[in-house]
């Protein structure tokens, strides 16, 4: 996949009991249990995001304490909204659909459009270490001497937040192929 980060599906099959191991020999079962496998894979990977997603709102909570303890109001609203938006997408993230489909559902969820709602969810989630980087102690400083030197790296999080929540309100559409293009 990338970055050295391990591929979730592979570790979940490895993990596989021995019940779970002989419904994939039943053929009614096989594809039934494939497929749960791929959710649970996919359940981990959004929940590691968002796990991700709520440091970058505990480092932008702590710029937030700097910024009050020093009265620059300025930019207390900027980080105030940066950090309401993280919580909103953490928690879409956090309970986002897992790609389930009823017997008589009028949109199919097969092995393969799991796979790519998987891959789409783990690129998303090399965006997330992006934003935590960016907003981690060691590149995100405030200095109280020069409140507006922060500005510029406010502005910055806030398009890559924005990047960010455009690529997570397409994912469904994207594995749905009902996308505008």
């Amino acid at each position: 996949m990338s970055q050295g980060n391990p591929d979730i599906r592979q570790q979940v099959e490895a993990n596989r009991g021995a019940l779970k191991k002989l419904q994939l020999l039943i053929p009614g079962l096989r594809g039934y249990r494939s497929k749960e496998d791929i959710r649970v894979s996919d359940e981990l990977l959004r929940n590691q995001a968002a796990d991700r997603l709520d440091r970058v709102k505990k480092n932008l909570e702590e710029i937030r304490r700097q910024l009050a303890s020093s009265n620059d109001l300025t930019n207390i609203t900027t980080i105030g909204s940066l950090v309401s938006q993280v919580q909103g997408v953490s928690g879409e993230v956090r309970h986002a659909a897992q790609g389930y489909a009823g017997w008589v559902a009028p949109i199919t969820i097969n092995e393969d459009k799991l796979n790519k709602l998987y891959d789409y969810d783990y690129a998303f989630i090399n965006s997330v270490f992006q934003l935590e980087e960016a907003t981690s102690p060691a590149n995100l400083k405030y200095d109280s001497a020069s409140p507006n030197s922060i500005q510029a790296s406010l502005g910055e999080l806030g398009r890559t937040l924005g990047d960010l929540k455009q690529k997570w309100s397409m994912r469904m559409e994207t594995i749905e192929g009902i996308a505008l293009k």
